[in-house]
Formats: structure tokens, C-alpha cells, sequence
């Protein structure tokens, strides 16, 4: 609905045309009345009308005085003069004044109707026009911007006359690279209408003028984003304004004070949103850039967290793989890995968890068939934080598939461990931390529980084991490296302490019996 303002000193006029006229059928609506003149002007800022009807003769300001003071401030403003006889002269000069009618009182209700179907559509052909307008004008920036950014745009008067005539002759630029990540799922088409919203938001704001590239939005900021509170508004504005469906990152490059330069600071914000991976969600990007290295991951060792975890995977121990996914992360971080590395990194290690775990569960765990979509999945993670988040999910499947563990067979679970994993490097040291135990208090349990130290219940479980490959006509140090001895010499000692004899002549006669 357009507002209409009626302004007349006879309030039975006022009241007769706002009650007796059909203006809703019309696409209107009487939003006021004024009085007088001086009132009407007051109204006018107010409401922003569409269409104001003015009587002509009012005391201190008549009606054409009125009009020629609202048509310095609204010149595009709709009037239709009243007045209560037939003065050529009046209607002459309400002419002139542009105004789009004369009619007589009483004024006539048909008379009164073509007049609002005629200016309703004008105010229609106003607003296409309008929009065309603007649409063309964004058009041309975008063009320009586009070529200011390509770093095709030399400095000349002919392309400074241009960004004077749109608006663009600023003190100072900088660009902001905004990168959307949508729901899985998400239609292009509402892809598409969030990108052009957040472009627009910028430019509706006077902030800036915004262009969309595929799944980024390029901002030519007309205010740089030079502290932390600015960027700290901007990235809160921006998170309002996107919701939580869909994530992003951003990146600004650095404050520039010629058009033709804005596109070394568009490749510095894309130089620096390439290091997006390493960043939560939500984050604008600036130089000096840190990664967010965690004093955690310096000085871990990838083969010693891979061994953790597949004995945190095994026991149930959920917690404790959550910990060590973002150790290990870390640690590659800290290393240099690039994104796709990391990804690879952590797709073999999935891999060998999930086929290791399959080997030692029931018939009922998938191993690796079932997640095939889960591995696809971790190569689009946009974030290591996402990708840890998915990884948890993974594990978390492997966990519910292999069953849950209470604490009262904890040690059962041990017993478990070792005489599955006998062969590895265990220490207690290792298990302590997967099980949230101190070392001491741990071996107190397991001595309490099965009357031997975890050394030597490791060494018992492991010679009894040699004892079988050795039977079957294993050489001894094939034995040795397979029940987890790297030294020969060292798992002779063992052998001899705990059976008696020497591997080798264990060996014999096994072989002569």
C-alpha cells in the first residue's frame, strides 16, 4: 500500500475524503491528515508519502505555496489540488507545479478514482524504473570492480571519471573475501540468493561495494577493517546476517589509497584465505597471519599417538581417542602438512584403524564397508575443526558397533589388550594414559588383579607364545621379533629365566619329540 497524506483546514473534508473514498481498492492508504501547511510539511517527513491531496486555499501558506516547498524536497511526490471553485489561473499554475490533478469540491468519487488508477500506475513505472536503474548501476560497478580486481584497469582520467560517476572516488580501500560453506544439501538457487544477499548487505550499508565469484563474495570496503573491534563487529555482523546453516571464513588484504591497487590487497586476502583449513569457522583472516599451533603437538611422535589410538579404539576409551585426534592433528600441523596431506594422513590412518579393529571384533562390525560415504565426506571437511568433528563421528560408529566397556572390566580389557597386542611395544606407561590412569596406581590394580607385575605377565603371555612358533619350527629370531623382542639376546635371557632352557634347544627338542 502507497501512504497518502490529505491536507485541508476544514476537518469535515478531511475526515469525508479519508472515510468516503475507496483508497485500499486502489492500493492506498490515508496514513494522516494535516491541517495546515506547516503541519502537512512536518507530516511529510514523517510518513514519506506516495500521494498527497491538498486543498489550494489554506490561512499562512496556501495550497501552491505548500506544493512548491514539497517539490524542492520530493520531487518525485504525487499531488492532486483541491480547491472549492473553478479558478483557471489556479489550475494553470498547479500545472506548472506539476501537479497530477485539479479536482472541485465536492470532490466526485469517480473523478477521484481515475486519478488513483492513473498515479498508482506511475508509481508502478517509477519503481521499474528505479530498479532498472539501480541494477544498471550495479551492473557497471560490478564490471569495474571486476577489472580493478583482474588488475587490468590502468590509472587514467577516463576510469577515474567513471568511478566518480558511480560513486567509487574514496580515501581509501581494502578488500574483504568472504568464502560461504553451505549445508550439505542446500539448493544452488538458495546458494545463490545468500551470496547475492551478503554482497548486497555490504553495499545497502554504504560499507562497500560486493561482487559474487562462484562460492566467494569480493567486497571493496569503503571503511578498512584496520583494528580488532571493527573486525570483530564486522565477523558478529556477519554471522547474524548468514545464520548458523551456513559456516564461512573471510580474509582482508591491506588498506590501499588508489583504485588500481586494490588488486594487490585482493590477492593478498585470497593469498591469506587459502590458510582457511587451518582456521574455525567464522574467523576473518588478516596479516601478521599465526597458525593456531598448539604447544601440544610439538615434539609428539605420529607412530607413538597411531599406537594410542588403536588401543584407546579397542578398550572404548571415547574420550581419550578425542584427545589424541587433535593431537595428532596438531602434530601434522606443526610438521607443515598441507590440507590435502592432512586429509590423506588421517584417511590412512581411519583405514588402518578400522581394518586393525575389524580383525579382533565380532561378526557384527562392518570394518570398512561401512563407511565408505564417511570417507568421501572427509576429503570435503573445509576445516580441521570440522575434520575432527567428523572423525569423532566415525570412531564413535566403531565404538557403538564394537560395544561399550564398564569400569569394572577394565582389567579384563588389559588382560585382553595384551594377549591380542603382545607382539607390539606395550608399556604400562601407554596404557596408563589410554585408560586416564597414573602408571603407578594402574600396575597396582593389575598386580592386585592377577598377582603379577605388567611386566612380567607381558613376558609370561609372550614365552608362551614363543613356545608355540618355536614348536612348529620357527627360527628363534624369527620368534623373538614376533612376539615383540628386537634383541635376540635380550629374549634368550627371558626364555632361559622363564622355561629353563635356551630357545634353540627348546627348539630341538620339540623337533625330536
Amino acid at each position: 500500500m502507497r501512504n497518502v497524506l490529505i491536507v485541508d483546514d476544514e476537518p469535515k473534508q478531511r475526515e469525508g475524503l479519508a472515510r468516503f473514498i475507496p483508497w485500499e481498492s486502489y492500493g492506498f492508504v490515508v496514513a494522516g491528515t494535516a491541517a495546515n501547511a506547516f503541519e502537512a510539511l512536518d507530516k511529510h517527513k514523517e510518513l514519506q508519502p506516495s500521494l498527497m491531496v491538498v486543498d489550494i486555499r489554506m490561512p499562512g501558506m496556501d495550497g501552491l505555496e505548500l506544493v512548491q516547498a514539497l517539490r524542492k524536497v520530493d520531487p518525485k511526490l504525487h499531488i492532486l489540488i483541491l480547491s472549492g471553485y473553478a479558478d483557471f489561473e489556479y489550475a494553470k499554475r498547479a500545472i506548472s507545479e506539476r501537479a497530477d490533478g485539479y479536482l472541485l469540491k465536492p470532490v466526485d468519487e469517480d473523478e477521484m478514482v481515475t486519478y488513483l488508477e492513473r498515479i498508482q500506475a506511475a508509481c508502478v513505472r517509477e519503481q521499474e524504473e528505479e530498479a532498472l536503474g539501480r541494477e544498471a548501476a550495479s551492473w557497471n560497478r560490478e564490471v569495474l570492480v571486476q577489472s580493478l580486481l583482474k588488475g587490468s584497469a590502468p590509472l587514467t582520467p577516463g576510469l577515474l571519471n567513471k568511478a566518480e560517476h558511480l560513486g567509487m572516488l574514496w580515501k581509501e580501500y581494502q578488500m574483504l573475501v568472504i568464502e560461504l560453506f553451505p549445508p550439505e544439501h542446500a539448493a544452488p538457487e538458495t546458494v545463490e540468493q545468500v551470496l547475492r544477499r551478503t554482497a548486497d548487505w555490504f553495499e545497502q550499508g554504504g560499507r562497500g561495494i560486493g561482487t559474487v565469484v562462484q562460492s566467494q563474495v569480493n567486497i571493496v570496503l569503503r571503511t578498512p577493517l584496520s583494528h580488532e573491534q571493527l573486525r570483530e563487529e564486522a565477523r558478529h555482523e556477519l554471522q547474524h546476517l548468514l545464520g548458523s546453516s551456513f559456516c564461512f571464513t573471510a580474509a582482508i588484504g591491506s588498506k590501499v589509497l588508489q583504485l588500481t591497487d586494490l588488486h594487490r590487497s585482493y590477492m593478498e586476502a585470497k593469498e591469506l584465505i587459502r590458510n582457511k583449513f587451518y582456521f574455525d569457522n567464522g574467523r576473518i583472516l588478516h596479516e601478521p597471519l599465526t597458525l593456531p599451533i598448539d604447544a601440544v603437538g610439538e615434539g609428539l611422535d605420529l607412530s607413538a599417538l597411531e599406537e594410542q589410538m588403536y588401543y584407546a579404539l579397542d578398550i572404548g576409551n571415547g574420550t581419550q581417542l578425542k584427545s589424541l585426534i587433535r593431537n595428532y592433528g596438531q602434530t601434522l600441523v606443526t610438521q607443515g602438512q598441507t590440507e590435502q596431506e592432512i586429509k590423506r594422513k588421517f584417511a590412512e590412518l581411519m583405514t588402518q584403524l578400522l581394518t586393525k579393529l575389524s580383525l579382533r571384533q565380532s561378526e557384527d562390525f562392518e570394518g570398512l564397508k561401512g563407511y565408505t560415504e564417511q570417507f568421501a565426506q572427509l576429503y570435503q571437511q573445509h576445516s580441521i575443526y570440522s575434520l575432527y568433528e567428523h572423525l569423532d563421528q566415525m570412531l564413535n560408529c566403531a565404538l557403538h558397533q564394537g560395544g561399550s566397556r564398564t569400569k569394572e572390566q577394565e582389567v579384563k580389557n588389559m588382560l585382553d589388550l595384551i594377549h591380542r597386542n603382545y607382539s607390539d611395544n606395550l608399556k604400562l606407561e601407554t596404557l596408563a594414559g589410554i585408560f586416564n590412569y597414573n602408571s603407578a596406581y594402574l600396575g597396582k590394580l593389575f598386580k592386585n588383579a592377577t598377582g603379577e607385575y605388567f611386566n612380567t605377565y607381558l613376558d609370561k603371555v609372550r614365552i608362551e607364545q614363543a613356545k608355540k612358533y618355536l614348536q612348529e619350527g620357527m627360527k628363534v629370531y624369527q620368534v623373538a621379533e614376533k612376539v615383540g623382542y628386537t634383541n635376540v639376546d635380550y629374549f634368550h635371557s627371558k626364555f632361559r629365566k622363564y622355561v629353563g632352557t635356551s630357545p634353540s634347544v627348546y627348539r630341538k627338542g620339540a623337533a625330536n619329540e
